[in-house]
């Protein structure tokens, strides 16, 4: 597979665990507990998409 093409899924992949992440937050019914869960979800699409670009950098 390609870097393009590992880029693409790369990325749908990461917007999909966003959404999930979300929806999984939304769930919550203590408003406290929701936006820690929306935060949360933010630092944990953060650093998917950090370690995603790093590895990315190093295919040839």
């Amino acid at each position: 597979m390609n870097k393009k093409n590992m880029e693409i899924l790369s990325s749908v992949g990461s917007v999909v665990l966003l959404i999930i992440l979300f929806a999984v937050a939304h769930q919550m019914r203590d408003s406290i507990s929701q936006e820690y869960g929306f935060i949360g979800a933010l630092v944990v699409f953060i650093i998917a998409m950090s370690v995603v670009g790093l590895k990315l950098n190093e295919m040839q």
